[in-house]
């Protein structure tokens, strides 16, 4: 799909239901695994050091869902944008877990939706108008997300005269 597939929608939505389609037969055992996923200190979680090597793969996946999209992501976004997707698929991954409809349809739904509003996001960034918006953006997940190497100076301490 990433092979002939520009739309970032298209794209986005399209690698969030492969991963769903992959994970499905593992949906029992996702919420026990879940259970020490969940603890902070726990190796299997996510964040942790351990799993650097995971996170980092999942988060090139969706640097190559935007690299072979059409769309024009804003300067002060792109290096920033991938960890954030991965981190919304991380929110789908928890609403499946707990999803009990008939074949997970509505993380499949939830899924669909997400990537139209990620793709309607970066495409309303480019407006000037929204510019100041879209650093506000950049600035928190520089400064929160998982990962981030470039920590900004906290404005408040700054505010203070220091």
């Amino acid at each position: 799909m990433l092979d002939r597939e520009t739309d970032l929608e298209a794209r986005l939505a399209g690698v969030l239901r492969a991963w769903l389609d992959v994970a499905k037969p593992y949906h029992e055992f996702a919420v026990q695994f879940f259970k020490n996923a969940a603890d902070p200190d726990s190796p299997l979680s996510p964040f942790s050091p351990e799993s650097e090597h995971a996170r980092v793969e999942a988060i090139s996946v969706h640097r190559e869902v935007l690299a072979g999209s059409e769309a024009k992501v804003p300067q002060e976004l792109r290096d920033v944008l991938p960890e954030l997707m991965w981190l919304s698929q991380m929110g789908l991954v928890l609403y499946w877990i707990f999803d009990r409809t008939e074949g997970r349809e509505r993380s499949y739904r939830l899924a669909e939706r997400g990537a139209r509003l990620t793709a309607r996001g970066v495409a309303l960034a480019r407006f000037r108008v929204l510019r100041p918006l879209v650093l506000e953006v950049h600035e928190l997940f520089t400064d929160f997300l998982p990962g981030m190497t470039r920590v900004l100076p906290d404005p408040a301490v700054k505010g203070r005269g220091e």
